[in-house]
This record gives structure tokens, sequence and C-alpha cells, in this order.
């Protein structure tokens, strides 16, 4: 990979941060995700319940660093519920174009988030994915994820800290290390339009790999985290011994429009990762996700 590829999403973010004349607001004054971006907060934090519906389309689910989708644009829809702008509860399901069944997998996650001050923010999600029956082999076997994240607020930039765990046959730790800058313009359609950019560098730290065989030839890279290595019927013995470690670094842009109970999210990202596997290859490259959601309560 040339250098000109490498540094492209570096040099779009820092001129979409430095060169646009976009008016700032601090991290804690956004919302989170599941049709909660850009709705107005006071008014959420005034109403017990508030409901979201969603449908979104993207080229490729990206997940801990890979694919879950084997490289299949997705389709999903989904319901999200809000208790007091704290405490979500979202339900999707997705289907992977040319794959039967239709609904390839279902999503269950809960979420709670808490503001402490203008500075400091925690929230606590668990998340539970459950694949269709023929297709575990194919694509992956029912999993849980729990995850915990500190957001800092530094002014000019929003950083959140996350540590995880993989709840499943290949029980794994991850970390995750985000810096963000909130941008938001407000002045068109008598006020009630709102266009929003979040451009982040996420550093993911997990489970890397190293495969020795008995010729004496050895492999270091990326472990999937959803699939087990298995031995090859090539006569030879292979050995594996996995440290935790830099695994890739994601740069995305989402930026999102709303206007009253409506929005429109649109999400590209750039995956660059620090190693790979001619086995077992880490995602890289660009994906792109698109998401709308309406505010029915």
């Amino acid at each position: 990979m040339n250098s000109s590829i490498k540094h492209s999403p570096l040099t779009f973010i820092a001129i979409i941060i430095f060169a646009i004349p976009l008016k700032a607001f601090a991290q804690t004054d956004t919302l989170s995700e599941s049709g909660k971006d850009n709705q107005d907060k006071t008014e959420l934090s005034s109403q017990i319940h508030s409901l979201f519906c969603s449908a979104g389309f993207g080229s490729d689910m990206i997940y801990l660093g890979s694919t879950i989708s084997q490289d299949k644009p997705f389709y999903s829809t989904g319901l999200t519920y809000a208790y007091k702008n704290h405490l979500f509860a979202s339900l999707s399901a997705s289907h992977l174009k040319d794959v039967s069944p239709y609904v390839a997998f279902y999503t269950l996650s809960f979420d709670y988030t808490h503001t402490f001050n203008s500075w400091f923010d925690i929230s606590a999600d668990l998340s539970g994915y459950k694949t269709a029956a023929s297709l575990q082999e194919r694509l992956f076997s029912d999993f849980a994820f729990l995850n915990l994240t500190t957001g800092f607020d530094w002014k000019l930039i929003y950083t959140k800290l996350s540590i995880g765990g993989l709840i499943s046959d290949n029980s794994r730790g991850y970390l995750q290390i985000k810096n963000s800058r909130y941008f938001q313009i407000t002045e068109f359609f008598n006020g009630k339009g709102l266009i929003s950019f979040d451009p982040n560098i996420n550093t993911l730290f997990g489970q890397l790999v190293k495969i020795e065989t008995s010729t004496g030839t050895s492999k270091f890279g990326y472990s999937p985290p959803l699939r087990h290595f298995k031995k090859k019927a090539t006569g030879t013995t292979e050995s594996y011994s996995y440290k935790f470690g830099l695994m890739d670094f994601e740069f995305s842009l989402p930026f999102t429009f709303s206007y009253g109970n409506f929005n429109i999210e649109a999400d590209p990202e750039y995956i660059l990762p620090a190693y790979s596997n001619a086995d077992y290859p880490s995602t890289k490259g660009f994906s792109f996700f698109l998401n709308a959601s309406f505010r029915i309560l």
C-alpha cells in the first residue's frame, strides 16, 4: 500500500476539522446511536418514554475489526426504546445480499448512559447476536459483547476509552481508544434543520496470533474473533500462541441530517490494519453505512 493511500484518511479528516467553518459543540451535547443522534436533548430528557424505528444499508458489516457479513452488503431494520434518555433497548434484524434465509441474524442490545458533568460521562452496553442455524458455519456462531466506556471532553477533542469482552466459544478482551470532534450546523429551514459531523479516529487493541509450523516457518498477525484456527491437512504441525496488541486504526466521518423527528445518518469508514495474516486476512479498506430513523414517540 503506498503512502498516499495510508495518509489520505488523516488528510481528509484534518480538512474537515480545520478547514470548514462549522459551529462546534461540547461532545456531551451529542446523543448516542440507534435513532437518538441529534434529537433535542432537553426535549428527550423531559419525556419518560421514546420510541424510534430505523432502516439501513451497508457495504460490509465490520465488528471488532472483522467482517461478520463476509464482505457482503447488508440491509437492516430495527426498533429502539429509550427511557428518560439514559436507558436504551434495541432490536434489529439484518439481511445479507444473496444469502438465504432472508434474515441472516438478529441483534438485541441494552445501553445505559450517564453524564456526570460537562467533561465526564460513562456508559455500559450489552449486545447479543443470534445467527440463523443454517448460517452458523458460514458466518458466525451466536455471541454477546459487554462493553464499558468512559468519555472525557477536552473541548477540542472528545476521548472515549472502551473496555469490552467477547462472550462466545472464543472469548477475549478488547480495548478501544476513540478521539473525535463534533460539529453542528443549524442555520437552515428556519432553524428546524440540523447537520452534524463527528469525525473520529478509533484505535483497536485485541488478540493477535503467532502460528508456527514444524518446518520452522511462522506467521504473526490478526486473529479473527468469531472463528477458530483449524489445522490444515498438509503433513505439518501448527502451534498457536497469542498476545494482546494493536489490531487496527479506524478512520470514520459520520454525518447526520435531522429535521424534526426524522434523521438520516451516513458513515464512511476506512480501516488500516496493523497486521495481516494470509490464511485469516484482516479487514481493510473502505466501507459505508447509511441509516434512516424516525422518532415515533
